[in-house]
């Protein structure tokens, strides 16, 4: 791999940003993939000097969390018109899935301020309307302020906490039609039988799949929440 004193950093990031999207075989417009590059240049930027996220290398940036919120567009339907990001962080996956989808409504939710400042300015600098950053912890019962009638079509949180504390916070935000969606490491399995008991009698299914994050070949899983009656 050839070092960041032989390529430029924009270099870098938009070869792995052209890796991972040609991994998961998704064509992205010249708008979108100057978009993904902007974030990412920004959030390269950012992190230098405000602990956004613990990866530093601009390459691997690309690699784990856009791979990780494509992982969650595999999992969306084509419908899915709203979303709430809980825990979004830097905005994974939420603020990517909004360049990729940007008809979508989407609530970030975060509690950490200086976060919330970073996904502020990208949304600004992206002109990105339709995106809302709500600060502050939510909290259990508590209903987001930009939340749309009827609920979100999804709810989505990448590693943010327990599948138990996903579902005290997210089981009267999504709408009939909607889903829960937590996407986690192997160590996740062993929440698996006792989340399922209890999903059961919320009226929930739960769909497990596992899977790998392309190029860095980490084991994922993805958790899905939904009403049962909407279940074939």
């Amino acid at each position: 791999m050839e070092t960041l004193q032989t390529k430029s950093r924009r270099q870098i990031l938009l070869e792995a940003i052209r890796t991972v999207t040609g991994a998961f075989g998704l064509p992205l417009s010249p708008n979108q993939e100057r978009d993904i590059l902007t974030y990412f240049l920004t959030l390269h930027d950012w992190n230098r000097s405000i602990n956004l996220t613990g990866i530093r290398e601009p390459d691997l940036l690309v690699y784990k969390h856009l791979g990780d919120s494509l992982i969650f567009e595999m999992f969306m339907d084509e419908k899915t018109e709203s979303l709430l990001d809980i825990g979004t962080g830097q905005g994974v996956p939420g603020l990517i899935l909004k360049i990729i989808r940007p008809q979508m409504y989407v609530v970030l939710a975060e509690a950490v301020k200086k976060k919330c400042s970073f996904l502020n300015y990208v949304s600004s600098l992206l002109n990105l309307s339709g995106l809302k950053v709500e600060e502050g912890r939510l909290e259990k019962g508590a209903r987001p302020e930009a939340m749309p009638e009827g609920g979100f079509d999804m709810v989505v949180s990448q590693a943010a906490g327990s599948l138990n504390w996903l579902l005290d916070l997210s089981v009267k935000l999504f709408s009939e039609k909607g889903k829960i969606a937590s996407l986690k490491g192997p160590s996740v399995k062993g929440e698996i039988d006792a989340i399922k008991r209890r999903a059961e009698g919320l009226g929930l299914q739960v769909v497990v799949r596992e899977t790998l994050l392309p190029v860095l070949n980490h084991e994922r899983v993805m958790v899905l929440f939904e009403r049962a009656h909407n279940k074939s």
